[in-house]
């Protein structure tokens, strides 16, 4: 049985200026699907996690997977 490929995905984080953070959500190839600004590292953090569900939960293959 050949089971289908999954996209792999990564969040990461970036201290941008001494007050700001950076994040993004990207594919194991580095391309980025989302990203966002943060005042606050576990701000950011959240975020990043939370765009990541949110994508997870809209994938095309999730209605494709046998009950």
């Amino acid at each position: 049985m050949v089971r289908p490929e999954f996209p792999t995905f990564e969040v990461a984080l970036v201290q941008r200026k001494r007050k700001r953070w950076g994040w993004s959500v990207c594919t194991s190839e580095g391309a980025v699907v989302v990203r966002g600004r943060e005042s606050s590292r576990h701000a950011a953090k959240y975020q990043a996690e939370r765009a990541l569900f949110m994508l997870l939960l809209t994938a095309p293959y999730r209605s494709r997977l046998p009950a």
